[in-house]
């Protein structure tokens, strides 16, 4: 159970991300920055498959490889409490559960402009963007889990030598359908040769200081903290290495597990959750 695979066409890897879409999401995340759970996390994952498709980039004059499979799973509940839990991709990539960096750079739902202070001002720049931010209804977690459990399964049967799934949860409050461990312990049972599959848990709710990569549970975390904690992987040796990298003074058992995310949490923990860019060949 190595976690160091390499990253080829032979042996991509997949990366799911989870999002809660409940109404407690249109609120605001912790920090300076005034902009809603839901607006926060949909802007750093379209910043995020960018970079992946950058990643897979070996020249200009070429599409990215299909070095990652790339799934993203919404869940929430309409106005009677039933689950909704499906892809959010758009457009020509409406209702994939699967989709691959190449078609992800070939169909971005739409190109914005933005503005990026640097030391010589403003700065004008465009930027694909994938997901859009929504918020309503409840949290089905369970259910949710379920639907990427069947995901990472097809995965893990059709590529079993590969580097190990990689499942990232964003969320902002408990599940609304019942105990989530069950599922994340089966989740995680999944597994291909180089190891069992990861699953990483962000709590992007109002609170008090940031709390990320944790070895342990503590009081402040709260039974739903605990819960997450327990949900969680442990970080393998190439994200314990991320971790340092970004500051963090992490040790051998820490997860990927993090509450009382802000703005810049948020960043930090995608980062880290995907730094499997120096295996790519």
């Amino acid at each position: 159970m190595t976690y160091e695979r390499r990253v080829d066409r032979h042996n991509p890897s997949c990366l799911v991300f989870m999002i809660d879409q409940s109404a407690s999401m249109s609120e605001h995340i912790s920090g300076e920055i005034r902009i809603s759970r839901a607006a926060a996390v949909a802007d750093q994952l379209n910043g995020l498959i960018y970079e992946l498709i950058q990643r897979c980039t070996k020249s200009l004059s070429e599409p990215p490889r299909p070095y990652f499979a790339v799934s993203v799973m919404g869940y929430r509940t309409d106005q009677n409490g039933k689950s909704i839990v499906g892809p959010l991709l758009q457009g020509a990539l409406a209702d994939r559960p699967w989709v691959w960096t190449t078609e992800l750079a070939q169909h971005p739902l739409r190109l914005e402009e933005r503005e990026h202070q640097s030391p010589a001002g403003p700065q004008r720049f465009t930027m694909p963007v994938w997901i859009d931010p929504l918020a309503s209804g409840g949290t089905p977690l369970c259910d949710a889990m379920d639907q990427v459990g069947r995901l990472v399964r097809s995965w893990v049967d059709q590529y079993p030598e590969s580097f190990p799934p990689i499942v990232i949860n964003l969320s902002d409050g408990e599940s609304t359908d019942g105990d989530p461990r069950p599922w994340a312990d089966r989740l995680r049972s999944l597994a291909t040769s180089d190891g069992n599959t990861l699953m990483f848990n962000l709590d992007v709710s109002s609170g008090d200081k940031p709390m990320l990569f944790p070895n342990e549970t503590s009081r402040a975390m709260g039974k739903y903290g605990r819960t997450l904690f327990e949900m969680s992987s442990e970080l393998p040796a190439v994200m314990l290495s991320a971790a340092a990298a970004q500051g963090f003074n992490v040790r051998p058992g820490a997860r990927g597990f993090g509450m009382n995310a802000d703005f810049r949490s948020v960043v930090t923990f995608l980062n880290v959750g995907t730094s499997v860019g120096h295996l790519l060949r």
